[in-house]
């Protein structure tokens, strides 16, 4: 379905009064349906839809649906539903096609909602996901791919080198993010791919440092710190591109695993093993 922007929100109310007793919450709802949208500095009046992005939008979603998951249940379907992301599990293609056609006509006619058809479709379990995870073939939950190309873009963009952050700044921002993550994802069952991702992680945090630390003294100097001696500080003076150095045994020694979980520098590994 498309997010609520073309919910009724006269019939929402009118569903809400079904369930919540209480004038006082039904009134402040009504409020923030009615709120408007500041856009190029003007207030545009709001008649329909819901505001997103509040962690009100998922609740009045579910409480919206609340009459599809009567009708998926008077049709004994199995399915699995958060907000307006909905998967049905069926028998046959055959089975998956019907239920799509005929949900799709019960959802347009009785709630009023359009469905994004682009967005909607039948396939195996293994192909489809939900919510960022994905059911793998032999049963277990894995992370979805546009979960990981997700990750992966936020990986680059908090540990490019051009970010004006102190070390420590940059230390706490991907703390955060990373056990944001991972308290997200830790329900997956999929140990070889978070330890194929945590290398490409870890690579990503040498070549950042080594970039940060500007031109050959600099490098020379860090690299002394962190316990490389003699030959190996000719690495400073390396042309080489930062990503293929962040590669370099060298490097890996001194910005080795132990060290970058000493500096809070964790992956996801690492918070699993917690």
């Amino acid at each position: 379905m498309e997010s609520f922007d073309h919910v009724n929100q006269d019939r929402l109310v009118h569903q809400l009064r079904e369930q919540i007793g209480d004038p006082r919450v039904l009134s402040l709802i009504g409020r923030y349906l009615r709120a408007g949208l500041l856009r190029h500095g003007e207030v545009e009046v709001r008649l329909e839809g819901t505001p997103q992005g509040g962690p009100l939008s998922p609740l009045l979603a579910n409480l919206y649906l609340t009459p599809l998951d009567r009708e998926l249940e008077r049709r004994g379907l199995a399915f699995c539903r958060y907000a307006d992301d909905i998967t049905v599990f069926v028998g046959s293609a055959r089975s998956a096609e019907r239920v799509l056609n005929s949900l799709v006509a019960w959802i347009e006619e009785h709630l009023k909602l359009p469905v994004n058809r682009e967005k909607s479709g039948w396939g195996r379990p293994w192909e489809r996901q939900m919510l960022g995870f994905r059911l793998l073939e032999d049963g277990r939950i894995g992370i979805a791919p546009k979960s990981i190309t997700r990750y992966k873009d936020a990986v680059r963009r908090l540990w490019d080198a051009r970010q004006s952050l102190t070390s420590k700044e940059l230390v706490q921002q991907w703390q955060r993010y990373v056990r944001g993550w991972w308290n997200y994802f830790r329900l997956a069952d999929a140990p070889k791919a978070l330890t194929r991702l945590d290398g490409w992680v870890r690579r990503h945090m040498r070549k950042c440092f080594w970039l940060r630390w500007h031109n050959r003294p600099g490098r020379h100097n860090a690299l002394k710190r962190l316990g490389i001696v003699g030959r190996a500080l000719k690495l400073a003076s390396s042309r080489k591109g930062a990503w293929r150095i962040a590669r370099s045994p060298t490097l890996q020694h001194a910005l080795c695993n132990r060290i970058l979980r000493r500096y809070g520098l964790w992956v996801p590994s690492d918070l699993a093993a917690d």
